[in-house]
């Protein structure tokens, strides 16, 4: 038996929600996705531009930067860009580390 047009649209919506919130908790485990897993960088100049070259796990949309903070967490000292999608309009907080560099 077929489903009604109505049904069969929440059926989908409810399969596409279940989707994202999977997508969201594997963009955790992914490099910068959370403070235990910061993405190492060099200069806090580089922050910005990694951020906008990383997709959005929902759509793989354009990330714009709305904000680029210093923080600490657990003792460390991070960097933390707040991005937007473009396309989807999720938020999320992409995370960095300095890498010490040597002086010759």
């Amino acid at each position: 038996m077929a489903l009604r047009r109505r049904t069969q649209k929440r059926l989908d919506a409810r399969t596409a929600d279940r989707l994202a919130r999977d997508l969201e908790r594997l963009a955790l485990l992914t490099p910068g996705g959370s403070p235990d897993r910061p993405i190492l960088v060099t200069s806090p100049s580089e922050v910005e531009v990694e951020a906008r070259a990383i997709l959005c796990p929902i759509c793989r949309g354009e990330l714009r930067v709305e904000e680029h903070v210093a923080d600490t967490w657990k003792g460390l000292r991070l960097r933390v860009a707040r991005v937007v999608c473009v396309s989807c309009g999720r938020r999320r907080a992409i995370y960095f580390q300095l890498r010490g560099t040597l002086v010759n």
